[in-house]
């Protein structure tokens, strides 16, 4: 988690000086959220209020989780430029230490499952040996 917080700093914060909640954190939560299966900024605010106190235990969050409209915002505003290098450096990194395998619920991905009606359900998934998981 230290490797992406400190790679993710370098990314310039599109915001006034006011803000709120740190660019790091906010990306973090996003990327989290995303591999966890969010679609949109709605499921990245739910998935870090479900989270939280998990996310609690490595990042900040002084001001709590970000609402949909900070994800929004924050995603509309950040410069694709500079953001890209940074997130293929990251995946690079990423890559380096991921041993084995990600597996992935493939019947939960295609739909083939009982849907709650909510519709959160999110696949399973283990990353390598990390033991990392999102339900």
């Amino acid at each position: 988690m230290q490797k992406f917080k400190s790679l993710f700093q370098e990314v310039p914060d599109p915001r006034a000086d006011n803000t709120r909640h740190d660019l790091v954190d906010v990306l973090v939560i996003a990327l989290a959220a995303v591999l966890c299966g969010a679609d949109n900024c709605a499921d990245m605010a739910e998935f870090g209020c479900a989270k939280e106190g998990l996310l609690r235990q490595f990042l900040r969050l002084e001001h709590g989780i970000p609402s949909h409209d900070t994800f929004s915002r924050i995603f509309r505003l950040l410069d694709p430029q500079a953001f890209e290098p940074v997130f293929r450096r990251f995946l690079a990194e990423f890559a380096k230490e991921l041993h084995g395998v990600v597996a992935v619920d493939g019947k939960a991905l295609r739909g083939a499952f009982a849907r709650p009606q909510d519709d959160a359900a999110a696949a399973g998934q283990c990353v390598g040996r990390r033991g990392a998981a999102c339900d």
